[in-house]
């Protein structure tokens, strides 16, 4: 594939898909390229070829999973996943440890986190997924492509600018936490916090001690991870019995229909009778139809019988 005239971008991609050892990395490269191919004339063929491949490559990812041969291997991806990212002692196996309370080896040395590590947080009742990567550049480009939102962990305003050019192909929300605010005087907190929101205004940005904890600042990262994804929480429950305790975690805008196939493939065409308590309805236990949208915190009753 030439290149001449292309953008960096286009360049960087390129390069980068040549190095490719995944097909899902391919992939991210190949839209990118696509993304920043002239649409002129003179390179039709070259677009034409590009949008090809790609589609071959996708039915070829498709076709591994079907056979459950694709995927990365260990982490199956949960309805809400944060990948924890940055540069070597910039604090993020601490804070994997304050968020999911698993205990993982923490250093002055550099690169002491060799391979993803898997844990779960909660934002009240909604279990969110966990992964803290290799630091950069030793870290998974997979799971940082695919993943839905990232925290990426620094101490110094110089690194989000070093972080860009392995996050680019990314597609997640990214959230950057600021660590180590214990050591900051208030003149500088101001200062950071006015950088990162006159020169980075297109990332959501939060200020964070990973060794001098606080509560409350924990629950505040929990909250504004939790606002990143499209999502609602709708519990279920039986004829007089008390809600789930644990939610079923569905898309914005989904209806009951929905809800229940995401319960049990064909569920929704044997429900008789539906009936929902909470934000969608307009009285405690009100009956509602297939079509009916919920919102979060919902309770479903479904009746099939």
């Amino acid at each position: 594939m030439a290149s001449t005239n292309q953008s960096p971008f286009y360049q960087r991609a390129e390069q980068e898909y040549i190095s490719a050892t995944t097909d899902d990395e391919r992939i991210a490269c190949l839209e990118i390229m696509i993304k920043e191919c002239p649409k002129h004339k003179s390179s039709e063929n070259m677009l034409k070829n590009l949008t090809l491949r790609l589609k071959r490559l996708k039915n070829s990812v498709q076709r591994q999973k079907k056979s459950g041969k694709g995927g990365k291997a260990g982490i199956k991806k949960a309805d809400m996943q944060v990948v924890l990212a940055g540069f070597t002692n910039s604090g993020k196996s601490s804070l994997f440890s304050l968020l999911t309370g698993l205990k993982t080896k923490i250093a002055q040395t550099k690169f002491t986190t060799y391979e993803p590590k898997l844990g779960t947080t909660h934002f009240e009742d909604a279990p969110i997924q966990i992964v803290d990567l290799p630091s950069f550049p030793n870290h998974d480009k997979s799971l940082v492509n695919s993943t839905d939102t990232i925290i990426l962990v620094i101490d110094s305003l110089d690194q989000i600018k070093e972080s860009e050019k392995f996050l680019y192909r990314s597609k997640a929300k990214i959230i950057i936490l600021y660590n180590k605010e214990d050591l900051l005087s208030e003149t500088q907190k101001r200062k950071i916090k006015s950088n990162l929101q006159s020169k980075f205004k297109k990332y959501d940005f939060f200020l964070f001690s990973s060794e001098k904890p606080d509560k409350i600042k924990i629950n505040k990262l929990k909250e504004k991870i939790f606002q990143t994804f499209p999502v609602i929480r709708i519990y279920t429950k039986e004829p007089r019995k008390a809600p789930s305790k644990e939610p079923m975690i569905v898309n914005e805008n989904t209806t009951v229909s929905g809800a229940a196939e995401k319960i049990l493939k064909g569920m929704s065409k044997i429900i008789k009778k539906t009936k929902v308590w909470g934000p969608s309805s307009k009285f405690g236990g009100q009956q509602v139809g297939l079509n009916h949208i919920l919102k979060d915190k919902d309770i479903l009753e479904f009746q099939t019988t």
